[in-house]
């Protein structure tokens, strides 16, 4: 049976962090946007300096709850950007996301970003279970998702409306953004 399982982000985690995201697989980005959203944000995920890790580093030294690493078994295969909506402070402005309440009772899944070698595996559903389990563990009563539709290729970190919806969430709203809509999509947890 499949065992997937989440690790909240920690000083004792970040070197698995790093090594992770770190790899040309992720594009410099270590999840600093959803704290530190800013114009330079293309070059700072072409830095070779890594200055995105420290700004996670930052927020992980500073209290802040950042995400959680994704395991297969025992394998670290993955990240989840989920927790708490107020975790993130970009959802406040972020297509499809600022058409909801921003509040700490609401959790949100950002992205689930998975290493090559577990694509394809259909594991996404098993991280939105792991998440949906954690956010009801700290007494959240919504759970929400930002996918584009149709599929767009840049933005599959966010999962597909088609696995929300398979999952039950249901779509609330949505923007448009050129041809593609940002869909809210929510799930009830209490």
């Amino acid at each position: 049976m499949l065992m997937v399982s989440l690790t909240a982000l920690t000083i004792e985690t970040l070197p698995q962090f790093r090594n992770l995201l770190g790899s040309k697989e992720f594009g410099g980005c270590f999840c600093a946007v959803w704290r530190s959203h800013g114009e330079d944000w293309e070059s700072r995920c072409r830095d070779l300096s890594q200055p995105n890790f420290f700004i996670t580093e930052k927020s992980i030294r500073d209290g802040c709850h950042v995400g959680y690493l994704v395991y297969e078994d025992q394998k670290l295969i993955g990240w989840t950007v989920s927790g708490p909506k107020t975790a993130f402070p970009f959802l406040k402005t972020k297509l499809g996301s600022r058409l909801s309440e921003f509040t700490d009772t609401a959790w949100s899944v950002g992205c689930i970003a998975l290493s090559e070698s577990a694509r394809g595996e259909n594991l996404s559903e098993h991280i939105v279970n792991a998440v949906i389990k954690e956010a009801k563990v700290h007494h959240a009563k919504s759970l929400e998702a930002y996918p584009s539709r149709p599929w767009d290729e840049p933005r599959s970190y966010r999962g597909s409306h088609k696995l929300y919806e398979r999952m039950g969430f249901t779509e609330i709203a949505s923007e448009k953004d050129g041809p593609t809509d940002i869909v809210l999509m929510r799930m009830l947890l209490c």
